[in-house]
């Protein structure tokens, strides 16, 4: 039923889960996935994570809670190029990068655990060796950056190009290093619906977008999480020894994100201002820390002894 709602419905919902007569906070997500990411992270008498399925229900919603004043709700939206078409409020908190499984994939070790968990590690070392890559993300952004590349390009034109979904062993090369930019603008041209070019404009898009490719400086910034999931159960499937599927990998890099690594986060901290709340006090991350806070001495007592024995 959530699927439905509007951004003033779910404001409604809101206040029927207790939003502006509790103590406990409350923060509105894109999706499910999103929630997926926090929920394990967060102290449930604290803080509840709730769906609002789409950015634009999420961005009214919020918008509500501020003219209203409440205190206990915040949000959190993607940082992608599919902008609302409403201003987005100061209690939204931002993802670090293009959405939130982005923001996991880059998160500390995340990425090299898990391929280290499903993948021969061997097979691994030679692929990334061959290449000349430096890490099993690093393969994966090489092929992610030209389908975050063109979809930036399809929204900034208009040209109504279904880039999401894109089969991806259709468009990388046998070697598995790089996209073969034709066949990617032919099938995402092929799957487009209302897509406002044709076949007739493909010169003028491939030009725009090697010009585009040049230009990038950061190639994390144009990454989809979806696109990084999808090119890396590739990657392990066809080339690192690994059974896995995109779906179950998008699963287990939500699971492997560390207290540590989401205390990283630049969203971390924004979480707690938007929601009024003292840093730490939200997630299980920081009662760890305040709980036992001689673990780390402890720990590193530990390895200097060790390092001792001969």
């Amino acid at each position: 039923m959530l699927q439905n709602l509007t951004g003033d419905d779910l404001f409604s919902y809101l206040i029927l889960l207790g939003a502006g007569s509790s103590d406990r906070r409350y923060l509105i997500c894109e999706g499910d996935s999103d929630c997926a990411v926090l929920d394990p992270h967060l102290q449930e008498d604290a803080c509840e994570t709730v769906p609002g399925y789409g950015k634009d229900s999420v961005v009214v919603a919020i918008s509500l809670v501020e003219q209203q004043g409440l205190r206990n709700v915040g949000a959190l939206v993607d940082r992608d190029w599919n902008k609302s078409r409403h201003s987005i409020s100061s209690l939204a908190a931002r993802t670090d990068f293009y959405d939130i499984d982005a923001t996991v994939f880059f998160s500390g070790t995340v990425c090299r655990r898990i391929v280290s968990a499903f993948c021969d590690r061997e097979k691994v070392r030679e692929f990334l060796s061959i290449h000349k890559l430096a890490s099993p993300a690093d393969a994966a952004v090489r092929l992610a950056l030209p389908l975050g590349v063109l979809r930036k390009l399809s929204y900034d034109h208009g040209w109504g190009l279904r880039v999401a979904g894109t089969p991806i062993k259709e468009v990388v090369r046998e070697s598995g290093d790089a996209v073969d930019t034709n066949q990617l603008f032919d099938l995402c041209l092929k799957r487009s619906k209302k897509a406002r070019i044709s076949q007739n404009d493909k010169a003028h898009v491939l030009a725009l977008f090697e010009t585009e490719m040049a230009s990038v400086a950061n190639s994390s910034e144009y990454c989809c999480g979806h696109d990084l999931n999808s090119v890396l159960a590739y990657l392990m499937q066809a080339h690192w020894g690994g059974r896995v599927s995109k779906d179950m990998l998008e699963r287990a890099m939500r699971g492997a994100l560390s207290c540590a690594e989401l205390a990283s986060t630049r969203l971390y901290g924004q979480i707690h201002s938007v929601l009024r709340s003292p840093e730490g006090s939200l997630f299980n991350c920081g009662t760890t820390r305040i709980n036992h806070p001689g673990v780390p001495q402890a720990r590193a007592a530990a390895e200097d002894h060790l390092g001792e024995v001969p």
